[in-house]
């Protein structure tokens, strides 16, 4: 059985490693390596897609220079960081004009083997392998106020051909309604992308849409699976038996 701490690292390191991932599928992506903290720019106008990540405490000349070469890209950026780290970043954010959010980023993790109880009424979900089921996950991401040059630019036919991603769609009564992804980091596998239209929320289709992509980390052989959650999602993710292992502060840029 993992350690505590090992869990936590994996949560992180599957983290990272999901932005490693989409920095490959990203015409004109790019991921640099400053001493201990990551940086990544896809150029989209979205801050979360843009950014950096330190895990643990940075040599504050490297933080420095990784948030310049995202800054330089001239899109909103983020910069995450354990939540007890945070204090000590908050002067380089404050001479950035970087915003801290207002919820603190839970890393969740599952680490018992469950097996997804029965879909909600008129709930199906599938695996997208083709353009078509492609686009309607893309779909799915612009009812939620994703453009369509974004999704299209963010989540390319290229990913269907990757051994370590697997997208799901979620249908509600025969039309599609949710969305989630499982990116596979070495022995563990994160939930990602999950995403559900207004009208029909609280039907089960995020609940259903996340099992699935847990069932595809599941048969990976991967443990733990994890995942961050939005506040509209925590609730949905307790309930499954996702803990959590870790909280993130995020600092925005504007």
């Amino acid at each position: 059985m993992k350690t505590e701490a090992a869990i936590r690292a994996a949560a992180e390191r599957n983290f990272v490693g999901s932005y490693v991932k989409l920095v490959e599928h990203v015409a004109g992506a790019e991921l640099r390596e400053f001493g201990a903290v990551t940086a990544f720019m896809t150029g989209v106008p979205i801050g979360i897609f843009n950014g950096c990540i330190a895990p643990s405490p940075p040599d504050p000349d490297e933080l420095e220079a990784a948030l310049d070469w995202v800054a330089e890209a001239g899109v909103p950026h983020c910069l995450w960081t354990p939540k007890d780290l945070a204090p000590e970043l908050v002067p380089v954010a404050d001479r950035r004009a970087m915003a801290a959010s207002d919820w603190i980023l839970p890393h969740m993790a599952l680490t018992s083997r469950s097996e997804a109880p029965p879909a909600a009424p008129g709930v199906t979900v599938r695996q997208a392998n083709d353009a078509g089921s492609l686009a309607e996950f893309r779909r799915v991401l612009v009812a939620g106020g994703v453009t369509a040059e974004i999704a299209a630019r963010l989540f390319r036919a290229s990913l269907l051909d990757d051994e370590d991603v697997r997208i799901v769609v979620a249908a509600l009564d025969g039309r599609t309604a949710g969305t989630a992804m499982a990116i596979r980091t070495g022995d563990v596998a994160g939930v990602y992308a999950v995403e559900t239209t207004t009208d029909a929320r609280r039907r089960g289709v995020a609940t259903a849409a996340t099992w699935a992509a847990v069932a595809t980390g599941q048969a990976w052989g991967c443990d733990p699976i994890v995942l961050q959650s939005s506040r509209m999602g925590y609730g949905v993710y307790e309930a499954m038996s996702f803990r959590t292992v870790a909280r993130y502060a995020i600092f925005r840029a504007p």
